[in-house]
């Protein structure tokens, strides 16, 4: 049952990308920016994420 939950998220994340205009209108500035932020909100969440494993592991090893 996940797996067509999964496929159904990825066509409708495919179908609105498709058919949206954004970022179409940015400029080769706003375009580098974006991609800036985009990397920026990435290591961000790379960066929960390795927190929380240590979380976790601390929390594994306590109990």
């Amino acid at each position: 049952m996940e797996w067509i939950k999964d496929i159904s998220d990825r066509l409708i994340l495919w179908f609105l990308r498709t058919t949206s205009r954004f970022g179409k209108e940015l400029t080769l500035e706003g375009k580098t920016e974006q991609a800036m932020w985009g990397d920026q909100r990435l290591r961000n969440l790379e960066g929960l994420a390795i927190r929380s494993r240590r979380r976790f592991g601390e929390k594994k090893k306590s109990a």
